[in-house]
């Protein structure tokens, strides 16, 4: 397999510094490619380790696959220079790492700020409700009071 080919657009987003980004395309334009670059590149380049780094999907399957392709590029990199201490400590921590879908990123944020939120306990109660946008309604009506 030969080497990537970059657009203007996908390199600004994978090498930007010290701004968070959103990637933003239609669906088979590399979104997730640019994605695992940028993480490795800081893993790599900025010494971050995986566990500090925020990754928020809209699907679980897309999650899924971001996890797998960071893992596939990780193991890449310990092929390369297997003595990268800093790159091995990646694959463990790869499982605490913040990839994950809006609802489940929002959803910790809440059971880890519960104590904010005045009637917590009627939190449980919107997960009946499938539709997102009764969910919403609900969760409002529970913050304001």
């Amino acid at each position: 397999m030969g080497e990537v080919k970059w657009t203007k657009e996908q390199l600004l987003a994978i090498n930007e510094k010290g701004k968070n980004i959103l990637v933003a395309a239609a669906a088979g334009s590399g979104k997730t490619a640019v994605l695992v670059e940028r993480i490795i590149n800081k893993i790599i380049s900025e010494k971050i380790d995986i566990d500090k780094i925020l990754v928020v999907t809209f699907t679980k399957a897309a999650s899924s696959e971001m996890k797998g392709r960071i893992l596939d590029a990780i193991y890449k990199k310990i092929e390369e220079a297997p003595e990268d201490t800093h790159m091995q400590r990646q694959v463990n921590l790869l499982s605490k790492a913040n990839i994950c879908t809006i609802d489940a990123f929002c959803l910790e944020v809440v059971k880890n700020n519960f104590f904010e939120i005045r009637n917590f306990s009627k939190f449980k109660n919107c997960r009946k409700y499938r539709n997102t946008n009764t969910k919403a309604r609900y969760f409002r009506r529970i913050i304001r009071k």
